[in-house]
């Protein structure tokens, strides 16, 4: 590798691999992302293909390293890191997973370094995952929207209309370094209700599992995550059911919802004014615990 910051540990010899992109750091509502990087990656460094060095990509200060403290004794500090790996899905079908911190710094190097890198591997489609707050009630299946250089992606599963100007992640960086390349890119993208973004949301980590395999053909098993969303649903519905007023804003979240199945989210009328109003009543609930 010609990068600086990069130390390349093997060449796995994988044919055609996908490319998994999971780098966390802008917007994860409901840690849908942090939690698929969990389910797919193991705990260790199997099938470590490419390590990063986040000393010169993460500000330590911003997003500060965890550390052990036993019986007063600093006993770990557990560093963030960036890497390239090489996992495998249900079917035992094998992967290059790209999973850490967003670097803070040096993006343009960054992504000519995983264009290197996925040059060098023989990547052809590489797939971004992420979660964002959405106008949509919890009561409903989780949708998804998607938005990257390749048409042909994203036309599976929607994508907002018109032109936006929004912050770019990494990955949108990425996406562009890829097209020039001839990678086929998307980002797939789980929608999540505002008033439960900043809560663990099991479903949106679900429903992106279902985008990773309508993009890639991975396959992970939803049924755990399906399990745990019941009853994060369960405690939501117990929480707004004792104020009316929020009962009536969550039911003109699903008419919503209902009455534009197949558009944009961004068309639903009013819904950021009732998602916002929901999530300061839930925070409310929260902090009088």
């Amino acid at each position: 590798m010609s990068s600086d910051f990069v130390v390349f540990h093997h060449e796995p010899g994988l044919d055609d691999p996908v490319l998994v992109i999971a780098l966390d750091g802008w917007v994860d509502a409901g840690y849908g992302m942090r939690y698929a990087t969990e389910i797919m990656v193991p705990g260790d460094d199997t099938g470590l293909v490419a390590a990063f060095d986040a000393d010169l990509l993460v500000d330590h200060r911003a997003r500060r390293p965890t550390m052990t403290v036993q019986d007063g004794r600093v006993d770990h500090i557990s560093w963030p890191s960036i890497r390239l790996q090489v996992v495998s899905d249900l079917d035992q079908r094998e992967f290059l997973m790209l999973h850490g911190p967003e670097p803070d710094f040096r993006w343009q190097a960054f992504c000519a370094a995983v264009d290197e890198l996925a040059a060098r591997l023989g990547v052809r489609r590489a797939v971004s995952l992420g979660s964002y707050p959405a106008a949509v009630p919890h009561t409903r299946p989780v949708r998804l929207s998607a938005t990257g250089t390749s048409p042909n992606l994203i036309e599976r599963f929607g994508a907002p209309q018109g032109t936006l100007e929004v912050p770019a992640g990494i990955s949108a960086a990425l996406a562009k370094r890829f097209e020039a390349a001839g990678v086929e890119t998307v980002s797939v993208w789980a929608q999540v209700p505002h008033y439960a973004a900043g809560s663990p949301f099991p479903a949106a980590t679900a429903a992106l599992f279902q985008g990773l395999r309508a993009a890639a053909e991975l396959r992970f098993d939803p049924a755990p995550l399906i399990a745990e969303g019941m009853e994060v649903s369960t405690r939501l519905d117990a929480m707004i059911a004792k104020n009316a007023n929020h009962k009536r804003l969550l039911g003109r979240l699903e008419s919503a919802y209902d009455t534009t199945v197949g558009e944009e989210e961004a068309n639903i009328p009013s819904g950021d004014e009732l998602a916002a109003e929901l999530e300061r009543f839930l925070r409310d609930q929260d902090e009088s615990k």
